[in-house]
């Protein structure tokens, strides 16, 4: 599952990520993130975003090769930086595989949005 939420004043797509996941349903994510960030980005020429997936379990290599996909996507050419949150080290150091200039992996929530901000 995920929710996606857009806090207007500080220009921030939230997507929030929970349970298993398989390949169709990042596919689903992934066009849901491309439309609504393509909607979003006319009116906010600076546009960040925070993936939190603290929830989220990968449970199959295709699903974790499916999120490592997704740094092909329509939308990460539009977002200007992406914070990835994550519950433990672990999960932060298979997260840093999506590694890029514009992609920061976090634990703590703050610091994550205090980066997008700056």
């Amino acid at each position: 599952m995920y929710q996606i939420e857009f806090d207007e004043q500080a220009a921030i797509v939230t997507a929030r990520l929970s349970g298993f996941w398989d390949v169709a349903e990042v596919e689903r994510y992934r066009d849901d993130l491309n439309n609504t960030v393509g909607r979003l980005k006319s009116g906010h020429p600076r546009l960040s975003m925070l993936a939190d997936s603290r929830e989220l379990s990968l449970t199959t290599q295709e699903v974790a090769a499916a999120f490592n996909a997704l740094a092909g996507s329509k939308y990460m050419e539009l977002i200007d930086r992406i914070a990835i949150l994550v519950s433990k080290m672990l999960n932060k150091l298979q997260a840093e595989r999506m590694d890029g200039p514009k992609i920061e992996v976090f634990i703590d929530e703050d610091a994550a949005i205090t980066w997008l901000k700056s």
